[in-house]
């Protein structure tokens, strides 16, 4: 099954300075809706923040987020005391566990633009923690880089707390890639530039596609290069006590 999503058809949240459109939010409105959850992730967020613009200091708690900047810059600073500058191509991870309170604004004169993937916690109320991934290194040809992951069986460049796996690759025109989908396990597409397809359905440019019951993913660039996001994750997982 793969069900599309392209970006002008999600709904979301206007605010000064701030465009944020869900692929995927799990609150109460959205309860048994396809857009409610996936797995353990609860938020996929295509967020758009202006320039010198963005979130004041605000709380989460037993989330594990990871953040992919897609263009510009993200300046983040939390009540531990970290702080850090985010680029285009950067990652983080960051534990809320127990809770942290964190601003994410955008200090340059042009526009940004970021995913983020909220996943259940494997647990409440671990330490809170962060970690960038500054200019992450390119993946071997023809494969994913895992940016960050908590699967046993998908080793990443950070740990997170939960049994799910963010990867990114860039495909140039006509370009693939092949991915297994081990049983038990879903994954959800992201074309970050310019339309993709994968096994033949096509990914509108900044869109979507949620992947359940496919054993072998292709993933092909159109006639223009993309950057491409997989989010793997357990079909199954028991939400923590929060």
């Amino acid at each position: 099954m793969i069900r599309i999503a392209s970006y002008g058809k999600l709904t979301g949240v206007d605010a000064p300075g701030i465009r944020i459109r869900d692929h995927f939010r799990g609150s109460p409105e959205n309860a048994g809706k396809p857009t409610f959850g996936f797995g353990p992730m609860r938020v996929l967020a295509d967020t758009r923040i202006a320039a010198r613009s963005g979130f004041p200091m605000h709380g989460h708690q037993n989330f594990e987020i990871v953040t992919y900047v897609c263009e510009g810059a993200l300046a983040h600073e939390d009540s531990t005391g970290a702080k850090g500058l985010l680029r285009m191509g950067d990652v983080q991870a960051m534990t809320t566990g127990s809770g942290v309170m964190h601003s994410e604004t955008n200090p340059a004169d042009t526009p940004s633009r970021v995913y983020q993937m909220w996943f259940h916690a494997e647990r409440a109320g671990l330490e809170p923690t962060y970690a960038d991934l500054n200019n992450p290194p390119e993946p071997e040809a023809g494969d994913f880089q895992v940016f960050a992951s908590g699967s046993p069986e998908i080793p990443g460049l950070i740990r997170i707390r939960q049994d799910a796996a963010v990867m990114g690759a860039s495909l140039g025109r006509g370009d693939s890639l092949l991915r297994d989908l081990a049983p038990g396990r879903r994954a959800y597409v992201l074309a970050v530039d310019s339309p993709l397809a994968v096994n033949d359905a096509g990914i509108p440019a900044q869109g979507g596609a949620e992947i359940a019951d496919e054993s072998s993913l292709r993933i092909a660039a159109q006639d223009t290069p993309s950057r491409v996001l997989l989010i793997d994750v357990a079909e199954k997982f028991i939400s923590p006590a929060c």
